[in-house]
């Protein structure tokens, strides 16, 4: 009798272990969830950690470290456009020219110090590390910055920002587009943007183009008709994807559609079981354009 009674005690006290475990389990999810519910949406999730930013520091200058204003760069919560204004535009501008040289000088070395991760990090990419997300905060700073004081570009190292150009990371590849187009005098030239951006791929193509598609003479618009008929004609699916998801905003007349809509047929001719020609059909359909049957035709 006795053993069966501490048996069935056991068995209890197991029971009331397991539902506390699950009741916590089930609290700490429940707050896991409410954390994810509660972070605003705009949140940008490209920053760089106190950790990471600590080994980007070694690489730029004491007084850039010094400077009062440096927490605000590094303060993502903010964005560039709401940080600068007709005050602080002129010294932004001076913070963030000094670092970008530092920064675009260290990744190319060793990314910035963090070439040899630790084996605890399970995933890194190359072309999205804390340095290209610091230079790319720095990049749109200095952009926010000519905005207001235009005259800022004559302090500016043009050579350095059509090298970045070339970067392997999307985000600085299209600052960096957008830099020279509305402030450099020298290397603005419409023909000579569409050939950088000719070889770009992916998002970048697809923000580039859809950056460069404000200019409203007639000889831009056909550059960028150009551009799209080699893209649909050339590129990778992937990269062909992202600018067709981006046309709507390219503002192009129903004839520039139609003309290097043509260019996507080749797709149809795979299959029309090909996934590529299923998606770009489909994207195509939000700007009015009926694939099916242009490529018909």
């Amino acid at each position: 009798m006795k053993k069966k009674r501490i048996f069935f005690l056991v068995i209890a006290v197991l029971t009331s272990a397991g539902l506390l475990w699950k009741s916590q389990s089930s609290t700490s999810l429940t707050n896991l969830t409410n954390t994810f519910a509660n972070t605003p949406a705009n949140t940008n999730p490209e920053i760089v950690l106190t950790k990471d930013l600590e080994r980007l520091e070694r690489n730029l200058k004491i007084e850039t470290l010094q400077d009062e204003n440096w927490a605000q760069v590094n303060d993502y919560s903010i964005t560039a456009k709401n940080l600068v204004n007709k005050k602080n535009a002129n010294h932004l501008f001076k913070l963030t020219n000094g670092s970008i040289a530092n920064l675009a000088g260290c990744l190319k070395k060793d990314f910035c110090g963090m070439e040899r991760r630790s084996e605890n990090d399970s995933y890194f990419d190359k072309n999205k590390t804390p340095g290209h997300i610091l230079l790319a905060r720095n990049l749109s700073i200095m952009l926010e910055s000519l905005r207001i004081n235009p005259e800022l570009q004559r302090e500016i190292d043009w050579d350095l920002i059509r090298e970045l150009t070339d970067n392997s990371n999307d985000t600085i590849q299209v600052l960096a587009i957008e830099l020279i187009k509305d402030f450099s005098v020298i290397e603005s030239d419409p023909e000579n943007l569409f050939k950088l951006v000719d070889n770009y791929k992916g998002n970048a193509k697809a923000d580039a183009l859809t950056e460069l598609s404000k200019n409203s003479s007639s000889s831009e618009r056909q550059l960028l008709v150009n551009s799209l008929e080699k893209a649909f004609a050339a590129d990778d699916p992937n990269t062909v994807i992202s600018v067709v998801e981006k046309l709507k905003k390219m503002n192009l007349s129903v004839d520039e559609m139609t003309k290097v809509s043509k260019n996507l047929c080749h797709y149809k001719e795979k299959g029309t079981e090909d996934p590529n020609w299923k998606m770009i059909k489909y994207d195509m359909g939000k700007v009015s354009i009926d694939l099916e049957k242009i490529c018909t035709n």
